[in-house]
């Protein structure tokens, strides 16, 4: 998980060399059902970024082991920050001088310093944490994440791996692993994230399995 993924960019990222991109033109050859398919896509990509992703798991684990809810929201927001809120910050920043195409990096050769820079708040975070006597399970989830941005950042730096379905398919995971088999339910989320990166052509299966085995 990565980590830790709302705000749009200007025009249209050109194709990456050896990976998909999305086309202005649906798969379907423009035709309308192609065109609500690569909608759903695109909403997908945007409400199952990997910075909601984060935000979210990181609240529920924090509120479900904390002494009080005031507490485990406390520290859910802090291990939330250093996890998605303050990359995410970054990524802006660079989107906003020209340094990034979009939010979403999809040029793979962007990804690799904005991945280190997430690595080096998350670990800033377990810090934190640790000073503030964080529970064990949501200072394990941190854990987590950084040992998930490690691998993702080695692989990211030959291949483009997908970090919006490693996020879904951790989200589900830790979602099992702390509130209970029951929330096997949510398993279908990381088939449609997978199916949006694919459908959107930011992403081959190859990528997105690797992103979800990660």
């Amino acid at each position: 998980m990565t980590p830790p993924a709302g705000v749009g960019a200007p025009g249209s990222p050109p194709p990456e060399t050896g990976s998909p991109r999305e086309t202005a033109t649906s798969p379907a050859g423009g035709s309308r059902g192609g065109g609500v398919a690569l909608a759903a896509a695109r909403l997908l990509t945007e409400v199952f970024a990997p910075v909601p992703l984060i935000f979210v798991v990181l609240l529920v684990v924090a509120a479900h082991e904390a002494a009080t809810p005031a507490r485990g929201v406390l520290l859910g927001l802090v291990a939330a920050f250093f996890a998605g809120g303050l990359p995410f910050t970054v990524v802006l920043v660079g989107i906003r001088r020209g340094r990034l195409t979009d939010h979403h990096l999809t040029r793979r050769e962007e990804r690799p310093l904005m991945l280190a820079v997430g690595l080096a708040s998350v670990s800033a975070g377990l810090a934190v944490l640790m000073v503030l006597d964080a529970p064990r399970a949501l200072y394990a989830l941190v854990v987590a994440m950084v040992c998930g941005v490690v691998v993702a950042l080695v692989v990211t730096v030959f291949w483009k791996i997908s970090i919006h379905v490693a996020c879904a398919a951790g989200t589900v995971a830790v979602l099992v692993e702390v509130l209970g088999p029951p929330w096997l339910a949510t398993a279908p989320l990381v088939l449609a994230v997978a199916w949006a990166r694919i459908t959107l052509r930011h992403h081959t299966p190859g990528q997105v399995l690797v992103g979800a085995t990660v």
